[in-house]
């Protein structure tokens, strides 16, 4: 058996860390795909902040999953965050899919975005249940760019 994990590991060329980042990405994404497919977010026409926030929301949702599997590594959760947003917008919109720099991770949006992932990502490894934050980030933030009447609806009150 450890031949054949070995194989595959060898094959595809992944380091470890690659290897981590795409089994928090796999879980990351499914969380949130239905939602953000759901709003039917216009990302091509999302603002430089909006970004940030999206994109602090999805790090900051990698962060608990990461510290659950007590991994130490910074590289992971941005690597992860990477995979993520490749998997939500597959076309590869520009901004969202470049290197996330020290401008964007000190921006204030990241900062929110990232606060709102943390919570959704702790309430996820803490029940297993997904938070809302998502939902009202895209409902309060993103209302001129998503349709918002498919998100109100799931928003609590």
């Amino acid at each position: 058996m450890f031949q054949r994990l070995y194989q595959v590991h060898e094959v595809t060329q992944d380091t470890q860390v690659l290897a981590t980042a795409r089994k928090i990405a796999a879980i990351v994404a499914a969380l949130t795909i239905p939602t953000i497919a759901r709003s039917e977010l216009a990302c091509r026409t999302l603002p430089v902040d909006l970004e940030a926030k999206l994109v602090g929301y999805l790090q900051g949702f990698c962060g608990p999953i990461c510290a659950a599997w007590q991994i130490d590594d910074s590289d992971v959760p941005l690597a992860a965050t990477g995979l993520v947003i490749n998997l939500i917008f597959p076309d590869g919109h520009a901004s969202l899919s470049h290197v996330i720099d020290s401008a964007i991770m000190s921006s204030e949006a990241f900062g929110k975005g990232m606060e709102a992932g943390c919570r959704d990502g702790e309430l996820y490894r803490t029940t297993g249940r997904k938070g809302t934050a998502l939902l009202q980030i895209l409902a309060n933030d993103f209302r001129e760019f998503c349709d918002y009447s498919k998100v109100a609806a799931d928003v609590p009150a």
